[in-house]
């Protein structure tokens, strides 16, 4: 027998390398991005990301500024789209990941997401 630890599977290991979890919720928040100003749905987020539900969606590549109610205000660029649902990836500084990753936790309890 051997002493050395069995190595853990791969499958499933892109998933594992984020360094904040995304936090499932449904929070009505407010996008812009190239003159367009409309509300919108967030149904993950993390202090580096978040998949939004919005009309029209932004183009991929663009600038965007995220307003989420209890969470804070966030910049970052969209960067894939999935139906009617566009992925953002926030530009959010070290500093203030860990406090807006506690904001966030606090309004998913408020904002639960759909069954």
């Amino acid at each position: 027998m051997s002493n050395t630890p069995e190595k853990p599977a791969l499958a499933g290991r892109s998933r594992d390398r984020r360094l904040f979890r995304r936090i499932g919720t449904r929070i009505e928040g407010r996008i812009v991005f190239a003159g367009v100003d409309t509300e919108c749905i967030v149904h993950e987020m993390s202090a580096t990301g978040a998949l939004i539900e919005c009309l029209p969606l932004p183009a991929l590549g663009a600038d965007v500024a995220l307003d989420v109610p209890e969470v804070g205000f966030a910049r970052g660029t969209a960067v894939r789209h999935d139906g009617d649902l566009v992925c953002i990836e926030l530009a959010t500084s070290p500093e203030k990941q860990n406090r807006l990753t506690d904001k966030l936790i606090l309004a998913a309890f408020r904002n639960p997401p759909d069954e």
